[in-house]
């Protein structure tokens, strides 16, 4: 399976076998639409999905992201402003996994929230809810008091 250093991160498609030319043309938003690991060593990694829209701007769907080494505090809002940089296009969070049957919503749901809030992902979807790009507050407060009483206290800024 081809990877590539590219924009500081090496690159390589999750499930076909792209070759080097085929894999830039991809990440450059040319190409048909696949799912790509990355990893910026020592930071992050993860897997997203690139695709053009029809106005020809780009669309990001990150489907999971880790940060890695010593100081993580800032990491995956370092890594969102990154991904957002690189691919100037907005940010769709879908999340894969499946939630944790103790609370009802996978534990990092909390950031996620915070990130779609602080307008680092556009999108946030998952099992429970929904957030569109430019939800109303409305939605906005209906998420977050069902987070709050799935942990049963108020979310801080984090």
């Amino acid at each position: 399976m081809a990877s590539i250093e590219w924009k500081g991160a090496k690159w390589q498609a999750y499930y076909s076998s792209l070759s080097i030319a085929e894999l830039l043309t991809v990440l450059k938003g040319f190409g048909q639409m696949e799912v790509l690991r990355f990893e910026v060593p020592g930071r992050f990694n993860g897997e997203l999905s690139l695709c053009l829209t029809d106005d020809g701007s780009k669309e990001i769907t990150l489907y999971h992201l880790e940060v890695s080494g010593k100081k993580r505090a800032g990491t995956g809002r370092e890594a969102l402003k990154w991904l957002r940089e690189i691919f100037k296009g907005a940010i769709y969070l879908e999340f894969p996994d499946s939630p944790d049957p103790a609370i009802g919503f996978h534990p990092t749901m909390p950031f996620w929230f915070q990130m779609y809030r602080e307008g680092l992902i556009d999108a946030l979807d998952c099992e429970n809810f929904y957030l569109a790009p430019q939800a109303t507050s409305e939605q906005l407060d209906q998420v977050q008091e069902y987070i709050e009483s799935v942990l049963g206290n108020r979310l801080e800024a984090l």
